[in-house]
């Protein structure tokens, strides 16, 4: 259920008094805010315009997201063709997400003055360069150069998206934007990593990159278009309501953690399925489609939770998540059992991005799209971690060890979450009988 007023109407105003919030997290305390001092406003755009440049910015998500995962679908189409080893073809990943960890903050901060419009479009263009310097490759070194300039310019589109796709908006349905824009991060997995996968098989490699070209260049158009200019200190959501080192540090970790759970077996997934359960490869995108399907339906759900349970929706995604490789690692031989924790991952993997990046932006300690910017290192720094953790086990082992290196890692994700702030019975009485002390919810 949606709220029956329009999320850019207007919200009341309600005086904010600082004090401790109950269960909110470790060190946490409100920010002292001037009592009857207005909220951060959204900047004035027609709804009709807001929500068009909300589906651009989801587009440009999907196709961010779909060449950061191509490597998962054309991995051993790549191989074969550039006379690689799966394993080297698989640390692309890694390439990419190197280059992120180390231009993500320098890039937010150097784009802070810049209009998000600019910003992203800005990207965009970067990014089309990036893919059609991709798709004319000729060797494996042409093709890291093309690789390397796709994660600038998905560093310097993730360090500011959020923001500014949520920043359109007031702020008490941030959740809910943030996981509208993510529902692009959510197709790049049941249409755009099944495409490409087939345009790979079908046509070769490189038409996978030259369609994301094409693609790409209307997108960045289309942001330049629409989304309204305004920038970083400006906007519903340019910082956090409750900015908390200690807490937004372990977000960090957690975040870096749970990606690097994934990127340990899902660099490597299509050699596991092929190799443990023993599916055909023509069934693997199918496969990957279907769990992708689930990733959308779990995205539009989660939105109206967010906002009501930010740490409690990550706790459930984490506990699917490692259900998921207990399970492959467990019985991941048996086809039925492998495909449904496929499907499954699918699921759960959209409530977790969405919750951890909604997560990050609740306790930046000051600007939010900075803050983002060392989210998406730390992000990042689990993506380049895991494939080279993968290809370890895969050079020493059998893929049929991977599920169980990404189980240790989720769940290391899951104490983390679990210690970073009192559960206790009476801290949620307490704060209940105090529900108009602070505008944002303590979870």
């Amino acid at each position: 259920m949606t709220d029956a007023r329009d999320p850019l109407e207007p919200e009341p105003h309600v005086e904010v008094v600082a004090s401790p919030a109950p269960g909110a997290g470790e060190g946490l305390a409100l920010p002292p805010t001037l009592v009857g001092s207005p909220p951060s406003e959204a900047p004035s755009v027609a709804p009709r315009r807001a929500y068009a440049a909300l589906a651009a910015l989801a587009v440009s998500m999907f196709l961010y997201v779909s060449n950061e995962i191509a490597p998962l679908g054309l991995n051993a189409v790549v191989a074969e063709s550039l006379g690689e080893s799966e394993a080297t073809v698989g640390l692309l990943i890694s390439v990419g997400a190197f280059v992120v960890i180390l231009t993500s903050v320098p890039l937010a901060l150097a784009a802070s003055r810049v209009p998000y419009r600019w910003t992203l479009t800005g990207a965009g263009t970067l990014f089309t360069v990036a893919m059609a310097l991709s798709a004319t490759a000729d060797t494996f070194g042409e093709l890291v150069v093309g690789r390397v300039l796709g994660a600038a310019a998905h560093a310097m589109f993730w360090a500011v998206v959020t923001p500014a796709a949520a920043g359109m908006f007031p702020v008490r349905v941030r959740g809910r934007m943030v996981a509208r824009v993510m529902i692009g991060s959510s197709v790049a997995g049941v249409a755009g990593l099944p495409a490409l996968t087939w345009l790979a098989q079908a046509a070769g490699w490189r038409t996978s990159y030259m369609a994301m070209t094409a693609v790409s260049a209307v997108v960045a158009i289309a942001i330049a278009v629409l989304l309204p200019t305004f920038k970083g200190s400006e906007g519903s959501t340019a910082r956090g309501e409750l900015p908390s080192w200690p807490a937004f540090v372990r977000v960090l970790a957690i975040a870096a953690l749970t990606v690097g759970s994934l990127a340990v077996l899902w660099t490597y997934i299509t050699p596991y399925l092929l190799q443990v359960p023993r599916f055909s490869a023509t069934a693997i995108p199918l496969l990957l489609a279907i769990g992708g399907a689930l990733g959308v339906v779990a995205m539009v759900a989660i939105g109206r939770f967010l906002d009501r349970f930010p740490v409690r929706s990550l706790v459930v995604g984490l506990t699917m998540l490692l259900a998921v490789y207990l399970g492959l690692g467990q019985a991941g031989s048996v086809p039925a059992i492998a495909a449904a924790m496929v499907m499954l991952q699918g699921f759960c993997w959209s409530i977790i991005v969405a919750a951890m990046m909604n997560w990050a932006m609740r306790h930046a300690p000051g600007r939010t799209d900075v803050a983002v910017a060392a989210y998406n290192s730390a992000y990042n720094a689990g993506n380049a971690g895991g494939p080279i953790i993968g290809a370890t086990l895969l050079g020493s082992a059998s893929a049929g060890v991977l599920p169980w290196a990404s189980a240790a890692l989720v769940a290391g994700a899951l104490l983390v979450v679990l210690t970073s702030r009192p559960w206790h019975l009476l801290e949620r009485m307490r704060a209940r009988r105090r529900p108009r002390e602070t505008t944002v919810p303590v979870d």
